[in-house]
């Protein structure tokens, strides 16, 4: 049976795969958190625990800058109900910085990015989303040695790179096997193992690219062509060879996330996924934006991106971001922004179930509300249908009918 797999890209899909395989879950989730503050990833975690999963979260207590907000998401966390527990060899020499979450032991979701509001929303990174008992009970066995503070060996067999165990190996017996070209995205490339490597195959013929900040680019070798990404951070780690596979995780192509941090990445070799992280590496390398063939993300296609348009001035920097059309931002204006089915309206939705004038946000300089028009379907605000004019807040989530949703976004 063929595995079903899909690619999450950042900005764009932001947090709707993450809280929708948590809306998903009956029975277990286990989680890695380095960073967290994104407020819908957490509602979305307490709700599942309310109707009985059981999650466990492990957190990170050495993530630089982020010590006092960790101790507030262990003790938020606990007072939910949610176990937690930081890493025992957790230190900011070993930092345990792997993103990952496994749903019912049967889907496993590995993120370059953490769930917080930057990441989200603002940073080039990348996440699988893979359902495969396999590979999901590697990650689980994985999980609970660190959740226990046991010994763990990984099973070499498997398409996961788990640093410390057997990343670097494995990565650099699959980087001497390149014949054709060798794409990299990484902020911190500086391995002198793997440049060293970089080069040799460069001069062997293959074309080596690498996209960084310009802090490190101007370290590499003049044989490894350099770019930058011109309209995000770069948080990315991803490395495509010879656009046969990829391989996708946390770790920086460095010694410390190689050799002593715990790291985890997983080679993927899926057509379709393959197709959008060669397009977007593609858009970032030419400095445009990617195109591709939809403009709706999927169930089990994710990732599509649209070119963004120019945005206009919305009052106090406020912009609704859509689930199926991510890359493209609504602005919220002072005074009133129109949203229904009739062309005419500020947000224009072309479905059956959206009623012509279904709702409207009226802002000024002291609140945003929002109000239903007696839609036929109605509309939500972070899932529960509102009778009332009711007011917003940045990070709500709108829903419009069955058909769309929307978050309200700071910028």
């Amino acid at each position: 049976m063929r595995q079903k797999i899909s690619l999450i890209v950042q900005p764009g899909d932001s947090f709707f795969p993450i809280v929708r395989a948590i809306d998903r879950a009956e029975r277990t989730i286990n989680l890695t958190a380095f960073r967290m503050d994104d407020p819908i990833v957490q509602r979305a975690l307490i709700e599942a625990q309310q109707r009985g999963v059981r999650i466990r979260v492990l957190i990170s207590s050495s993530a630089r800058g982020w010590e006092e907000r960790n101790r507030k998401l262990l003790k938020d966390a606990r007072e939910a109900g949610i176990a937690t527990r930081e890493p025992a060899g957790d230190s900011k020499r070993a930092r345990y910085h792997y993103k990952v979450m496994t749903v019912d032991d049967e889907a496993a979701l590995v993120f370059t990015f953490n769930p917080t509001r930057e990441n989200l929303h603002y940073t080039r990174d990348f996440g699988i989303e893979i359902y495969s008992p396999a590979i999901t009970a590697e990650i689980n066995r994985l999980f609970d040695a660190d959740w226990d503070d046991l010994p763990f060996v990984p099973n070499d067999s498997s398409p996961l790179l788990i640093s410390p165990f057997n990343s670097r190996q494995k990565f650099e017996r699959w980087l001497a096997a390149a014949e054709h070209s060798i794409q990299i995205a990484d902020a911190k490339l500086e391995d002198p193992a793997i440049v060293k490597l970089l080069v040799h195959k460069a001069r062997s013929g293959v074309r080596v690219r690498v996209l960084g900040d310009e802090a490190h680019g101007g370290r590499l070798p003049p044989e490894i062509a350099f770019g930058v990404v011109p309209r995000y951070k770069l948080h990315a780690k991803c490395t495509i060879v010879d656009g046969s596979a990829a391989l996708v995780g946390s770790m920086n192509l460095r010694a410390e996330s190689l050799d002593r941090r715990r790291e985890l990445g997983i080679l993927v070799d899926d057509g379709d996924v393959l197709h959008r992280l060669q397009a977007v590496f593609e858009s970032d390398w030419e400095r445009k934006a990617a195109a591709f063939d939809h403009s709706t993300t999927q169930v089990m296609r994710a990732g599509w991106m649209t070119p963004r348009e120019p945005p206009e001035s919305p009052a106090a920097g406020l912009v609704l971001l859509s689930r199926t059309n991510a890359l493209r931002r609504h602005p919220v204006r002072e005074g009133v922004t129109t949203i229904g089915r009739a062309q005419e309206n500020d947000v224009v939705i072309r479905d059956a179930l959206v009623s012509r004038y279904h709702a409207r946000i009226t802002c000024d300089a002291l609140s945003c509300r929002i109000t239903d028009l007696a839609s036929g379907n109605g509309t939500f605000l972070n899932g529960g249908r509102i009778t009332e004019t009711t007011c917003l807040r940045p990070g709500d989530v709108i829903r419009i009918a069955d058909s769309e949703e929307f978050r309200l976004l700071e910028l």
